[in-house]
């Protein structure tokens, strides 16, 4: 990303997002909360039967990570 961050509205209007991702929209979680999350997201994806990415950094489909946190577009 050459030191650049991306916004909030990009990352929600993402179809994948990572752990980084997601600790820009939540400052507030820990890295590793951020993981943890993305991969009990991951879990569900294949539970339903989605294609999950292979490789590093591990994504998530983005609608499920809101989903799952309850975050909406718009605050």
């Amino acid at each position: 990303m050459n030191g650049q961050t991306k916004t909030r509205e990009q990352i929600l209007n993402q179809d994948y997002m990572s752990a980084k991702d997601l600790k820009i929209l939540i400052p507030t979680l820990g890295i590793n909360n951020c993981r943890s999350i993305i991969n009990e997201v991951v879990i569900d994806m294949r539970n339903d039967g989605c294609y999950v990415p292979l490789g590093r950094p591990i994504i998530a489909l983005t609608k499920y990570v809101k989903k799952k946190l309850g975050i909406k577009e718009k605050i």
